[in-house]
Parts: C-alpha cells; structure tokens; sequence
C-alpha cells in the first residue's frame, strides 16, 4: 500500500486503507506532550538508553535505545492495553519513478532467509493473535506494521517479522505474481500494479505527484512516485529490486516501535538473544554498523539541500471524469523543519482557527454561503527534511471557480492579517479545544500518536535521540502559545503563507481525457498482443504458472503447527462495569453491581431507558438513540439533511434564548472534544439515528442540556439550510468516483427497501436525486422543507424508539438520573420497542436474492469492483454464528484461501467474504480488480471445492483464523470508549451479556472442519450461483461491454446503470441511463462496518 502524505489540520476527506484497503492514509496529527526524565531507565545487553520520559497526562512511558552491535533502534511505549503493536520503519529513499520502496514493500511478505516460504509470515502472526502484518509505503519511509492480542504472540513473531524485512527471498517467482506480469490474454496483471492502475489517474495522486515535480528538483528523492509508475512498473525487474534492498534494509537503518503492555525484561531478551545474533549471521564480522561511509537517507544526502520556491507558479492538472462541474485546487508552501515543534504546532492552530469550524473565517467566506465556493477547506504538513510542506486544499470546486478561487483565499487571509485582524477570543478557544482533544486522542488512539512522532524523530531528529523527548512538550508549548498576541499569529500568517512563495495546482476533471487514456491503454494493448504473437502470449502464461506454482509451495506443516496459538483466557480486557436504568415494563440488565445500586440510590424516575458503562476515562459521551424504522417514507430522505443541519443551525434554548449558528457552533467548540449525528451504532443498526456528544466529565450536565436544546429547539431557517444543502450537493460529483463505494450503492439498492429504511434514503446514490430536489424546493418552497424537518423532529423525539446511552467515569458524575430526567422532563414514557434491524428493510429480492446484478460504468476508474449478496443466517444468537464466523475468517485471512487465489495471482488487490448476521446477507466482494468477473468465477471455484471436499480445509489455517478472531473482538473493545459502546451494544442494542464477544471466543474452538464445510455449503457457495445471488459490479466505462457479456454467460440478467452528471450550478444534467430506479442504497463504509464479526 502507498501512503501520499498528509497531515489533517481541518476539513477534508479521509480514508483509511492497509494492504487490503483503499490506500492514502491521511497521518495522525504529531502530538507533543509535556515530559519528565525517569532515572530509573536502564541499558539492557547490547541495547544502550538513548532517551526515557514519561508524559505527564497520559499513562504512558516512551523510552528509546540503540544496539551497540547492529545500530538497531528500538523504541519502547509502555501503557495499559489488551493489543500490543508495532511499527517497523525503514527510511526509503528513491531518485526515480520504478516505485521499488512499494514493490519492495509487497515482496518483504513473501518468505524470509529462515522462513523460505509465501504466506508463512501471516500464517504465523494470524496465529500468534493478530490479524495479519500490514505495511504501507510513503514519501520518505515504508513502515511494516502488527498488532496481536496479548504479547506472547507478538514476542513470538518478532524475530520472524526482522527476518522477513532484513533477509527476504525476493525471487523471480514472486516478482511476477506480486508486482507484474503479461497473462496468457496480453493483459498485464500483478497485486502491486493492480493497485497503482486503480491509483495514477486520480485527482488527487495526479495533483500530488505533479507538485511534487514541480517543488523539488531533480537531485531530490521526494519528487519521486514511491509507488511506482505503471510505465515504470512494467519494465522493472526483480534484480532492481534487490539491489534497493541491499542499499536501505539495513539494521542501521530500522527503527522498531513497539507500544502496549510490553515487559521490558522479556523483549530485550528476544532482541537480545535471537534479533540482533540473526542479523550478526547474516553480516561481515568486520563490517562496522553502520558502515563509514554510510548516509543518513535524506539527511545526508542530496534531498538535503536547501529548497526555494523562487517564483509562485500555478499548473492545470486534468483527470479523468465524465462529470466535469467539480475539481480541486491545492496551494503548497514551505514550512519550518520538522523538529521546530512549536512552530508546527502554531501553524496547526492558525490552520483550526481558519478552517476548521463552521463559523471560521475561511469557511464563512467560501463555503458557508448559499453557492459555496468549495465545500472543504483545509491546511495539511507533512514532515520534510529541512522545510515541511504546508498545504492548503479546497476540496469540490465547481469549475466556474477553479481558475480564481486559489487568488482569492491568498486575498481574503491578507484581509485577515492587514485589515479584519485575529479574534483572540476565538484563539484562545482553539488552544484550549486541542488541549481537549489531544487529551481524548491519548485516550483513543494513543498508538497511532507515538508511531507519527516516533517515525518522524527516527527520520528527521537526532540520532542519539535527543529531540524526541521536544517532540512531545505540548503542554508547555501550548500555554506558550497561549501568551502570544494578535500581531505574534499575524507574522506566522505572513511568514508562511502571505509572504511565501506556493507551488497552486489546479485539478481540472475531463471527459476528453477519460476516453483518450481509455483509447490509449487500447491501442498499446492491441499492440503488444500483435507484437508478441500467440506462441508469445502462451509462452508468458506458462511462465506465469510456473511462478504460481513456485510461489505456492507451502511451508511444511510443523513449521506452522508447532507455533503457538493465543489464547483468549489470558488476555486482560478493558473494565468496564454497567449499570441500566429500565422504564416501565422494560427488563434489560446490566451488571447489578456497585454502580447499579449507586444509582438505584439515586430516587429520581427517569422516563426513558438509559445505559451507563463505567470506564476510567477523562471523558464522558452522552448519546440519545431514536429508532427511525417507523417513519413515514417521504421524511426518511430528509435525515440526510436533518442530520447536516443538527449542530449548525440556530437553537432555542428551554429558556426561550434564541442563539444564531454561529453561535451554536461556537459555544459546542469551547467545551466538546466531538460531536455527531449519524445512522448506525458501531456500525451496526443502520436504521438508529445517534446523537452524541463528547466532553470532559465535568461538563456532563452542559452536555445533557446542549444535546436536548439541539434536537428540541433547532430552528429550521431556510436561508440557512440553503447553505448547508448547497454544500451537501456540491459534494456528489466527489462521492460518484469512488468505484467501490458505486458498486456497493447499487448492490444495496437491489437488496434493501428504500420506502423501509432511512439508512437506504439518505445513503449516496439516492442523495444525487434528494438534494437537486431540495435545493429547488428550498427557492422555491422553503416551507415545505421546514415543514419536513419539524415532522422528522417529531419522530426523533417519539420516546417508544428513545435510548440514552452515557458512556465514561459515572462515579465522578454527580447526580446523572436527576441531570436526564431534568432535561427531558417532557418525555412520556411509552412502551419500547426492540431496536429494528436492517433485516427489517429488506426488499423482495433481498429477502430471496436471484440473478439481478447492476453494471455501472465509471470514466473515472481503471480497473473494477464488484459486491455480491446471498442469504445468511438471522440474529446474533443464530445456532450457525460461532460456525459461519470462523469459516469467513477463515477465508478471509492473510495469506489464506481468498488471499492465495485472487490476491496472490494478481487478479485483484483484495477480495473477501463477510456475514452480516443483522441483515442475514452474506457478500463477497472484489476490491480492485483488472477484471472482476475472472476474480468472481477464480473464487467461485475455491468455494466450489472447499464445498464438496475437493479442496482441502486445512485445519492448521482454520486454528490461525481463530486466533486472529481472537485479536478482531479485543480490538473492538481496546479502548475504554470502546470496551463502553461494545457493552451498551451487546447488553441493549443486541440482547446479549456483555461479554458476548469473549463467550463467542470460548465457542469457537469445538467448531469441527464438517461444520466449517457445512456452513460454506450452505451460505457460501449461493454467493457464486446467478439463482441464489445477486449483486453489482462498477467498471471503466472502456470495459463495460466485455464485462456484461461474462456476467450475462454466468447466468445473470444484468442491467446497465449510469450515474447523473452534474451541471456547475449542482442541477443534475443529462445521463445515459436512469440513476434513480426504485429500490436501495447503502453507503460503503456503513454496510462494511455492519459486516465485521
């Protein structure tokens, strides 16, 4: 996977994404926090003390050392969780575009020196608890990552994991299957150019690349793509490959981060004894490490030199898309060098005071206005060697703008800086908002906070490791920054981005250019299979079977079977006690411990259900659950506006104040740490609407109050809402691009009813209908849209579908039944009904799926994806659950069954089968295929013989898949937020104990290979049956016809469906086919979330 920076300061669009994902991984935020030295740090064998702090408001202590014989650097985060992580670093420098860090990357998992075998690495760590190893690739450094339950497995896997990233086989073999090759078709294929076909012709990779061009020169590595062009990819060899390796996966040149519950004595005994003796094996006995002559990468060498932006200059970057109304615009500067923490963190705070709410000045200029300039405006850096990139992006621009908006943002901050002047007030706000909100990150990621600082030190800092402990100082430099005046931000402002010269990228969508890449990649294919001819073309398939067959020799089975498999009883979960108070006639059960008859004690009636999780957290979130499964079909659209509009409109207090949005806005900011309003719990439950807010625990009964004045008394303007719509609209063109997320959309709206399910209403391809409508409707008849609004409110406030749910340390609460019942002392208490589930939502065809499949073309994309559903079985307690999770993990796991005949044969990046024991469907799906319907019938077959005993079920692959379940359910609940929400979710939402999630572990081991069999037979093998399935598939538009074809001799009536074009002003134009038919639509990430065991 590759990751292209960048740090998000604001407002923006994000995605997560790992081996088997999308990619582009925006970092976390570096977090530096206030320290203090413990003496008590000590040398342990080879590995000498560098540095040992603890922060001062977070449990964790960091501490680095650095082998006196290897040059390994080992950085240690001790604090209290169930998973153990690790983050394996080498700095990868590159001066071309043949993407070696990312194809090196790749190869790092396909055998080792000790372990010569494909696969074995994640066999392994699947076993020792985690979910797979998974790395990523950057600018600047490729990092390889694991995380298991507990921290035997991980000690176990260390020396595996070095094993594999110092010493890898890196054969020929491997080469072909896993970076490129040309089939037996003339088409090429392999995992790593499948990912970078569906990634170089995007809007922001093409703007990303060619700022990077234009910013560095020649001499300098971070012009370079890391991922590898596919020109480029298709003449590079394995032997280039190697070559890199030898350069930059040194020793010297890895730093190991490892945080959690980690035993010092214990892991210095693994590196000690078998880490740094296996690299010594492999080295010279009189070779230095690191060598004489060796160069620090980028600090060294000629990345090094210092950067000048001599003259601002602005670049038209086309991409390709049918939809021309909407582009982007980036604007990149030079910062300050990445070890000036407190500068950087200046320029992150000027960044939220500028963008990062609705009431902040570059947002009520450009996007908070009824024809908005852009719908997203925000300021990203990114760690460089001298200078850091500083970037500004507006996200969605309609075209008509896209050649001013980049000048006008520049005028309006000089504006800022020479004549409106800074609101201190406000500063002084954003100061003490990040305060909280890094307070809650240590709390809910804490992980993901030491690996960007610890990544960027071991890049940038000091080698003896004296700058690390600066990297975390952010209670002094906040309150520095706390003293600095008007004119202090303002010469930031101008040092950096007024006065400073910028690299402005214009990202231009075009038709025209869709259909000649499209022509183009015709033309060359024809021509090579004219060049190669047939014998040619044979002779290439044959050497590809040859590699598969050279890459799928399996390891033998002691090397498998003799490793150990964690075991669940010996992890330590999170605690997390609860409490619930019951209206009448309800029955749900908590724990009945100290915290219920504190409570109980406490006589006041609150007359609603309410659940309280008792966790050790700075923190407390308040969440009222309205169930929407009984609204009234022409509202349920509506939530999506609903749901926008909720913290940023006006309110009317229960007192009668009447405060303007801003106002909202504003006061919400000075003491929350988050805030939402969204269909689904955990992902579950797609048809609840949550409403939450997050706040230091002393501020719960502000909390109560704000969240009832929000959903009691927000007022519908219409001006206002013309705003937030116009914003929603301006959106759509973005949200069509993504390939997945299409083909996802039009296999939900063949499964689910739109008429019984809100989820369905407000998911994306029915908002490209709703909000032209409401737009017009808003010009034109503003009061029927309020009229909505008002009736929706009325549903959410219905007290038979209300929950509250409060989630943090209840014993510092004070008084918490008589807070609730205060605030909503209007409630009647009615019967509850159970929660609704999306089974509920279900259309005929999703009831008994048979043989509809969509096919949507999409200029915007380059290969395809397709998602297809079946029946599964009904409920949380259904009698097969323990079976049919176990048998999809199974499948699913790295290096597994799915993993070997689709990913590993390069057919497609990712694919996997998932249970959904909500809705009772089952999917399987195709991530980023050269062609989804090879992938689908390859994976067919596997399921066919797995099915019938034609493919052996290895017993060995089933006790590894159990053991990454076993690190899949502690990851759910390794935070105390999320050990709360997992209980309220099981005890209220699902019915079941509270620690269902380990009960459904302690199942899992008396589940038999016939069971696992059993279950694949029957839910399974309907997935890959035109009779028992239906489904979608989104591909270029290039391919459309080949592809109907395939899927129509399958079996399958297959419909084409065409997604709207938007016109500049967000009326819909014309389109080719209807992108409204009756039916449903899920959003991705939703339904995936709904999925997970």
């Amino acid at each position: 996977m590759v990751l292209r920076a960048v740090q998000i300061l604001s407002l923006s669009k994000t995605l997560i994404s790992d081996r088997l994902a999308s990619t582009r991984i925006p970092k976390i935020q570096r977090r530096r926090m206030m320290t203090r030295p413990q003496p008590d740090a000590v040398d342990y064998g080879h590995f000498q003390l560098l540095q040992s702090f603890e922060i001062d408001y977070a449990p964790v202590k960091l501490s680095k050392w650095r082998s006196s014989k290897t040059g390994l650097t080992v950085v240690v985060g001790e604090h209290a969780t169930p998973i153990t992580n690790g983050h394996f670093t080498i700095a990868s420098e590159i001066f071309d575009d043949t993407g070696r860090p990312h194809t090196l990357e790749h190869l790092i998992f396909l055998g080792s020196k000790s372990y010569p075998y494909k696969g074995v690495l994640d066999h392994l760590a699947n076993r020792a608890g985690s979910n797979g190893t998974n790395a990523w690739t950057a600018n600047d450094h490729t990092a390889y990552t694991i995380a298991t339950a507990g921290t035997s497995g991980f000690l176990d896997m260390l020396p595996i994991y070095i094993d594999h990233i110092l010493h890898p086989t890196l054969t020929d073999a491997g080469f072909v299957t896993e970076v490129h090759h040309i089939n037996g078709k003339g088409d090429d294929a392999g995992v790593v150019y499948s990912e970078m076909q569906a990634r170089e012709n995007q809007a922001g990779d093409l703007i990303a690349l060619q700022t990077q061009r234009t910013l560095y020169p020649e001499s300098s590595a971070y012009r370079s793509e890391t991922g590898g062009l596919m020109a480029m990819l298709r003449r590079l060899t394995a032997a280039q490959i190697r070559e890199y390796h030898a350069q930059y996966y040194t020793p010297y040149n890895l730093c190991l981060l490892i945080d959690g519950s980690v035993s010092l004595p214990d892991l210095f005994s693994v590196l000690n004894t078998k880490v740094d003796p296996l690299i010594l094996e492999n080295v010279s006995p009189d070779q230095p490490l690191p060598p004489t002559d060796w160069k620090r990468p980028f600090v060294e060498t000629t990345t090094s030199k210092p950067l000048l932006i001599p003259e601002s200059r602005t670049t038209v970057v086309e991409f390709m898309e049918e939809d021309e109304s909407i582009g982007e615009i980036s604007l990149t500067f030079l910062g300050p060098p990445p070890t000036d923490y407190r500068t950087n963190l200046a320029i992150k705070l000027l960044g939220q005071y500028l963008t990062e709410t609705a009431t902040s000045p570059l947002q009520q200029k450009f996007v908070e206005i009824e024809q908005p300039f852009c719908t997203g405006i925000g300021l990203y850096s990114e760690d460089r060697v001298n200078q850091n990139e500083l970037t500004m992006y507006l996200s969605d621009v309609p075209a008509k703008f896209l050649d001013t908006l980049a000048s006008d943002v520049v005028r309006e901050l000089q504006s800022i800086a020479r004549t409106k002047g800074l609101d201190m007030e406000r500063m002084a706000r954003v100061i003490m908002r990040d305060q909280r909100k890094l307070l809650n990150t240590m709390e809910t990621s804490v992980s993901n906070v030491l690996s960007d600082a610890v990544i960027g030190d071991f890049l940038y800092g000091a080698r003896d490791g004296e700058e690390l402990p600066g990297a975390f100082n952010d209670t002094k430099d906040y309150h520095h920054l706390s003293q600095w005046s008007a004119a202090d931000w303002i010469n930031i402002l101008d040092k950096y981005l007024l006065s400073a010269k910028s690299i402005i990228m214009i990202g231009k969508p075009s038709a025209s250019l869709a259909s000649k890449i499209d022509e183009d990649e015709k033309t060359r294919i024809s021509q090579r299979k004219a060049e190669l001819g047939e014998e040619k073309l044979r002779d290439l398939q044959r050497q590809l079977d040859k590699a598969k067959a050279e890459s799928d020799v399996p390891p033998p089975p002691d090397m498998i079977r003799n490793f150990p498999i964690t075991d669940p009883s010996t992890l330590t979960w999170v605690p997390c006690e609860t409490a619930v108070i019951n209206a009448a006639g309800q029955e749900i059960c908590g724990d009945r411990g100290d915290l219920q008859r504190r409570l109980d004690a406490e006589h006041v009636e609150v007359p609603f259900q309410t659940h309280f999780s008792q966790v050790e957290s700075n923190f407390v979130s308040v969440s009222i659950l309205s169930d929407t499964i009984d609204l009234p079909s022409e509202l349920r659209p509506y939530m999506s506006l609903f749901s926008a509009a909720l913290f940023n409109v006006g309110v009317k207090r229960m007192d009668g104040t009447v405060l303007s949005y801003e106002t909202v806005v504003d006061e919400l900011s000075d003491f929350t740490v988050g805030q939402s309003a969204a269909l689904s719990y955990r992902g579950d439950f797609a048809e609840i609407l949550v409403i939450s807010l997050k706040v230091e625990s002393n501020d719960f009964a502000k909390a109560v109050t704000w969240i009832r004045d929000v959903v009691t008394g927000s007022i519908f303007d219409a001006k206002r809402l013309a705003v937030i719509a116009a914003k929603q609209l301006q959106e759509l063109p973005y949200e069509k691009r993504n390939g997945n997320a299409i083909a996802r959309g039009w296999a939900n709206r063949l499964a689910f009813d739109m008429d019984k399910s809100t989820s369905e209403s407000t998911a994306v391809l029915s908002l490209f209908d709703f909000y032209p409508l409401v737009v017009n409707k808003l010009q034109d008849s503003p009061s029927e849209v309020v009229s909505a609004l008002e009736a929706l409110r009325g549903h959410v406030l219905n007290s038979s579908t209300f929950r509250v749910s409060v989630v943090g340390d209840i014993n510092r609460l004070n008084g918490p039944k008589a807070v609730l019942a205060g605030a909503f002392r209007d409630v009647k208490t009615q019967k509850l009904r159970l929660p609704s589930t999306s089974r509920e939502t279900l259309s005929a065809l999703g009831q008994q799926p048979r043989s509809k499949l969509a096919l949507i073309p999409m200029a915007s994309i380059e290969g395809s994806y397709a998602v297809m559903y079946a029946k599964g079985p009904a409920g949380w307690e259904h009698p097969d659950s323990a079976a049919i999770i176990l048998a999809a993990a199974t499948l699913n796991a790295s290096e597994s069954y799915l993993w070997k005949y689709i990913r590993g044969s390069g057919l497609a990046y990712g694919c996997w089968i998932q249970v959904d024991r909500e809705s009772s469907l089952v999917e399987f799906a195709v991530y980023r295929s050269p062609n989804a319907r090879e992938a689908y019938t390859t994976a067919a077959k596997l399921i066919r013989g797995l099915a019938d005993g034609t493919e052996k079920l290895d017993q060995d692959i089933v006790d590894g898949a159990r053991s990454t379940l076993t690190y899949d359910y502690a990851s759910k609940a390794s935070t105390v937020g999320a050990a709360g929400t997992a209980a309220f979710s099981n005890e209220v939402l699902k019915g079941l104990h509270k620690n269902a999630d380990q009960e459904m572990l302690s199942k899992l081991p008396a589940i038999t290979l016939d069971e696992i069999r059993d279950v694949i037979s029957r839910y399974f093998l309907p997935l890959f049956d035109a009779n028992t399935a239906l489904g979608a598939v989104s591909v270029n538009a290039g391919k459309a016809d080949e592809m109907e074809s395939e899927f129509a001799e399958l079996g399958f009536s297959v419909e084409r469906r065409e997604l709207p074009v938007f016109d500049e002003d967000g009326s819909m134009g014309e389109s080719s086919g209807d992108g409204s038919e009756s039916g449903d639509e899920r959003s991705s990430d939703g339904m995936e979330e709904i999925m997970s065991p």
